[in-house]
């Protein structure tokens, strides 16, 4: 079969016409914040990835939330959905306070989708910034919390360094399709869609290789960076997804512990065809039953191991 024309018809998604111009929504910079008057009052000093000294003079009050680049960042540029690691600084733009700060000992503080950070600002902050910035955030009272009820009364301020980005998508090599394996498009966001295949599910675990990373190899004890969905063979329907919550999951391979699906673990039967695989690939793996869980089509994007 060829990939390329098939039609969607699981894991949730429409019918989607693959088209050269296509574009990731994801990538799109619209929201992300730009400089402004009140974040142009922020001074930072000190090396990156260590904690800064942060000045300005108070109160910094703004109405809307603002960005500006203390370090000019080299890395990729990042992008809704895209998991990162970054260490920051809250300070109350009235009073100074600190309202918490990451530990600077150390790694690359917390690790979490640019988008589910529960703080609105910081989310649009980060979206289209470059890894190895540092940046000096202006909040706005109404981007403090996404929840009205819990948000200040006053204005914020952040220092936010990106030390890491993981991929936001599979960036392998294609590799030459598998006669008679279901067939995988991709939306533009790098979203999988499954065709199954007409007949019974295989007795044995099958896999096909879709794209060929060349990061990181993924070991039996890695903690991996995972996008996936699972497609049920027989009735056709999304099982799990982690594209449709917006946000990769990070798994213990040798356990199945999953951030996502918590208290539920993933499968070793799929897992183990994960391990001696690089960063950047896309594997599909078909799952027989096992009495209790239906046979399953799992497309899994690795993009980051820890």
């Amino acid at each position: 079969m060829r990939r390329a024309t098939a039609l969607v018809v699981a894991a949730g998604l429409l019918a989607i016409t693959l088209t050269g111009c296509s574009s990731d929504p994801n990538a799109d910079c619209s929201k992300a914040l730009k400089p402004g008057a009140a974040s142009a009052l922020i001074s930072v000093s000190g090396k990156f990835g260590e904690k800064p000294k942060v000045t300005f003079p108070t109160p910094v009050e703004t109405t809307t939330s603002q960005r500006s680049t203390i370090i000019q960042g080299d890395g990729e540029k990042l992008q809704k959905g895209q998991m990162v690691e970054f260490q920051y600084s809250f300070l109350d733009g009235a009073t100074k306070q600190s309202l918490g700060a990451s530990t600077y000992e150390g790694g690359g503080g917390p690790l979490i989708a640019v988008g589910a950070i529960p703080i609105p600002a910081l989310n649009d902050g980060l979206l289209c910034a470059t890894v190895g910035s540092r940046l000096a955030i202006a909040i706005a009272p109404k981007d403090t919390s996404a929840d009205p009820s819990s948000q200040s009364t006053d204005s914020a301020i952040a220092v936010v360094d990106i030390v890491k980005a993981y991929l936001p998508r599979a960036n392998g090599t294609p590799q030459p399709s598998v006669s008679g394996f279901p067939t995988v498009v991709l939306a533009p966001t790098g979203q999988p869609g499954v065709t199954i295949p007409s007949g019974s599910a295989p007795k044995k675990v099958e896999t096909e290789e879709l794209k060929a990373g060349s990061g990181a190899t993924v070991k039996k004890d890695s903690s991996a960076v995972l996008h996936y969905t699972a497609v049920g063979w027989e009735n056709k329907n999304v099982a799990l997804s982690t594209w449709q919550g917006g946000s990769p999951d990070v798994v213990t391979m040798d356990t199945g512990a999953s951030a996502v699906q918590q208290g539920s673990a993933l499968p070793q039967a799929m897992l183990k065809e994960l391990v001696g695989k690089k960063v950047g690939s896309q594997v599909a793996v078909v799952t027989p039953t096992d009495g209790s869980t239906p046979a399953l089509v799992w497309v899994v994007d690795i993009l980051g191991v820890r």
